[in-house]
C-alpha cells in the first residue's frame, strides 16, 4: 500500500461561467413534507431514485400520500408524468417485521425508496424498510423496453409482496439495484441492524428472481472474533464493469458509527457465484462459504475503529478497470483510495470534498456533491475543478439522489432533489475541461 498525500489540494477553482452549465426540471409538487412527523426526517432519496433506461428516465420516490410515486419523461428534457401507486401508504401500523418500533414507519429516513429497471423492461421497487419485512413491485409487463406503447397509470403496477418468488424475506434493510445492461441484481441486508447484519446477492433473469431465498443468496456473515463477536458490511459501492462485479464496504461492529473499521474490497467474475480478495484470492462461494471480518485479505486498507470513519461513500470503476472509492476518513476528511488494475495495489490521498462518483468520457471521472459537479484531475497533483454548481435551495429537504445509468445514454448526469413537496431533477453535461 502506498500513502500519497495531495498537498495544495484544496480547491483553487476557477470562477463557474455566466451561463449555468446545469439545466432543472420539474418532476411533481407532490413530495413527502419533511415535518410529515413532529421530528421529521429526509425521507427521500434511495438508491436509484433516478434511472436512464433506452432512451427514458425513471424517479421514484414518497409523496404527499404516504405511498410511492413513480414518474417518467422521455430524454433529453421530456416532460414528466407522475403515477402514485395505491395498495400501500407508510404507516405505524401493520407488519413491521423483526424491527418492531425501530421500524414503526415513519423512523429516522432510512426507508427511502430504491427504483431499479431490468435488462428485460421490467421496473422494480423496494421500499419502506428498517429491519422490516420485505416491499417488493414490480410492473406486470416490460413496460420500459417500449414506454410509449404503455400509457402511464398504476395499473402498470402489480401488488407488494414480501417475497422474490421464494420465502417471506424479513429483517430487510438498505435494498438496492444493479444492472449492467445484461445483468441484474438487487443487494440486501438481512438478518440484523447495524453491528449484527448478513450481505446477500440476488439474481434475476428472464422474468423471474433465480436467487430468491436468503440461504442462496448470502455472501457476507456477521460473525468474527473481534470486538462483541458482530459486524455488518456497509457498502461504499456495486459496480459491474466489463463483467466484473466489484464490491467495497467498511465493517461496524456496534449501531455506534465511531466502530467502523477497515476499507475492504471484494470481487465476481461469475455473477456473483464465487468471489476474490483484492490479490485475487477465493474468498467465499455464495450460499456455501462467507467473507467474515477474518477473512485474509478482505481489507484492502486497514483503519481502525475509534476514529472519524464513518459508512457514507462511494465508488466508480473507470474505463481501464481501476477502482475508486471517496469515503470520510479518519479525522473526518475526504479520503480518496484507487486500486490499480494490473497490479492489485491500492494507494490513497487526500480529497477537497465529499460526493458520489460519476464516471464520464474514457477515463475521466466526476464528482457530484448535492448541486455541485466537480471534475477530477488526470494528474494526481492538480486540483478538483469545480464544473457547475445548481441552487442549494433544491435540495434542502432530502438526501439528493443521482442517475447512475445515464452518462452512458447521453453523456449527461442527472440528480434529483426536494424543497418542500417540489422534486427537481438537475442535468449536468459532462463536458470535460482541459
Amino acid at each position: 500500500m502506498i500513502f500519497r498525500p495531495l498537498a495544495a489540494l484544496l480547491l483553487a477553482l476557477p470562477a463557474l461561467a455566466a451561463e449555468p452549465n446545469f439545466r432543472v426540471s420539474t418532476v411533481a409538487d407532490n413530495g413527502m413534507p419533511k415535518n410529515i412527523v413532529a421530528k421529521g426526517a429526509s425521507w427521500n432519496f434511495g438508491p436509484g431514485s433516478l434511472w436512464t433506461h433506452k432512451s427514458w428516465q425513471y424517479a421514484a420516490y414518497w409523496d404527499d400520500q404516504r405511498q410511492v410515486s413513480v414518474a417518467r419523461r422521455e430524454l433529453p428534457s421530456g416532460d414528466w408524468s407522475v403515477i402514485s401507486l395505491p395498495g400501500y401508504k407508510r404507516s405505524e401500523k401493520g407488519d413491521r417485521g423483526k424491527g418492531g418500533k425501530i421500524s414503526r414507519g415513519f423512523g429516522d429516513g432510512h426507508e427511502k425508496v430504491s427504483l431499479g429497471i431490468s435488462p428485460d423492461g421490467v421496473i422494480h421497487l423496494s421500499f419502506d424498510h428498517h429491519l422490516s419485512t420485505l416491499r417488493y413491485r414490480s410492473s406486470k409487463l416490460p413496460v420500459a423496453n417500449d414506454p410509449s406503447s404503455h400509457p402511464w397509470t398504476s395499473d402498470l403496477f402489480g401488488p407488494v409482496e414480501d417475497n422474490l418468488g421464494g420465502p417471506k424475506i424479513t429483517s430487510v434493510t438498505y435494498p438496492s439495484f444493479t444492472s449492467d445492461g445484461s445483468r441484474f441484481f438487487l443487494y440486501l441486508r438481512l438478518g440484523g441492524g447495524s453491528g449484527s447484519a448478513n450481505s446477500h446477492l440476488f439474481n434475476y433473469r428472464a422474468g423471474k428472481w433465480t436467487i430468491n431465498t436468503e440461504a442462496e443468496s448470502k455472501i457476507i456473515d456477521l460473525n468474527w472474533s473481534g470486538g462483541d463477536g458482530t459486524v455488518n458490511a456497509y457498502p461504499f459501492g456495486l459496480v459491474i464493469h466489463q463483467g466484473r462485479i466489484h464490491l467495497s464496504w467498511c465493517w461496524r461492529d456496534t449501531p455506534d458509527s465511531s466502530t467502523c473499521h477497515d476499507l475492504c474490497y471484494a470481487y465476481s467474475d461469475d455473477g456473483g457465484s464465487t468471489w476474490k480478495s483484492s490479490d485475487g484470492n477465493l474468498v467465499a462461494k455464495r450460499g456455501k462459504t462467507f467473507i467474515t471480518a477474518d477473512t485474509p485479505g478482505i481489507s484492502a486498507w486497514p483503519i481502525p475503529a475509534g476514529t472519524k470513519y464513518i459508512n457514507g461513500g462511494s465508488m466508480s470503476v473507470d474505463h481501464s478497470g481501476r477502482v475508486h472509492v471517496l469515503v470520510r476518513g479518519e479525522n473526518g476528511d475526504p479520503a480518496y483510495f484507487q486500486r490499480d488494475p494490473k497490479s492489485a495495489e491500492w494507494t490513497r490521498s487526500k480529497a477537497p470534498v465529499q460526493g458520489s462518483f460519476v464516471r464520464g468520457k474514457a477515463n475521466t471521472l466526476f464528482v457530484l456533491n448535492d448541486g455541485t459537479l466537480y471534475q477530477l484531475p488526470s494528474a494526481p497533483s492538480a486540483p478538483w475543478r469545480k464544473i457547475a454548481t445548481a441552487p442549494e435551495s433544491l435540495f434542502r429537504n432530502c438526501k439528493p439522489g443521482r442517475d447512475d445509468y445515464r452518462p452512458a445514454h447521453d453523456a449527461w448526469v442527472s440528480t434529483i432533489g426536494q424543497q418542500g413537496k417540489k422534486i427537481s431533477v438537475v442535468d449536468f453535461p459532462l463536458n470535460p475541461v482541459e
